[in-house]
């Protein structure tokens, strides 16, 4: 099955306000004062105390502007390789279910992990979640992003992260969020690909 290029497609009004209010929000959060920023990052001590909404708003934080430019090119990028797999209303809850879960694995099997903000290990979760999307359609680029994917966080998981890049963000590289999101998108798969199933036989 041939894909369908995202620059022949005309994202609705819903979407371009869906996405413009997606960015609108992690810029004004950006500016949040460091005590709110306290109550809305990942810390399992908090979590396991019941503050469960760190699982979700921990992905909309970040450290400085590098990092959140970062994570919105990684964000971009994604969407014009693997947005066609997506309906467009509901990309960014994927993402959002992404990040959660990733989060949730982090607080299961890192406990070890004392702190986090950011979009990356959602975003290596829709890295693997397109790649197995594009295996699933016969696309064979799908194997190869995959296995780059597989390698960088098989890297980072022996020598650690980019020094230059963790300067840049003014923050330590949660390599292991990188880990749990690809562990993430193998579990999300399942219902990504009974959907899609589902709404090919509607």
């Amino acid at each position: 099955m041939q894909n369908i290029s995202l620059l022949h497609r005309r994202p609705s009004r819903l979407s371009l306000l869906t996405a413009a209010s997606f960015l609108l929000s992690l810029v004004l959060l950006l500016w949040l004062p460091d005590h709110w920023v306290d109550r809305f990052n990942y810390q399992p001590a908090a979590l396991r105390h019941g503050e469960w909404w760190r699982l979700l708003t921990a992905n909309l934080l970040h450290t400085n502007h590098w990092h959140l430019l970062l994570n919105l090119a990684g964000l971009s990028l994604l969407w014009l390789l693997h947005g066609q797999h997506f309906n467009s209303n509901r990309y960014l809850l994927w993402l959002l279910l992404a990040g959660v879960l990733t989060n949730l694995l982090l607080l299961l099997t890192m406990p070890e992990l004392d702190r986090m903000v950011g979009l990356s290990g959602a975003l290596h979760a829709m890295v693997v979640l397109g790649a197995l999307a594009d295996i699933r359609r016969k696309d064979r680029t799908g194997w190869l992003l995959l296995l780059l994917v597989l390698a960088k966080v098989g890297h980072e998981q022996l020598q650690g992260a980019d020094s230059q890049l963790a300067d840049l963000i003014a923050a330590q590289v949660a390599v292991d969020a990188h880990l749990a999101g690809v562990v993430a998108a193998m579990l999300l798969f399942p219902a990504w690909y009974w959907r899609s199933k589902k709404k090919s036989t509607a």
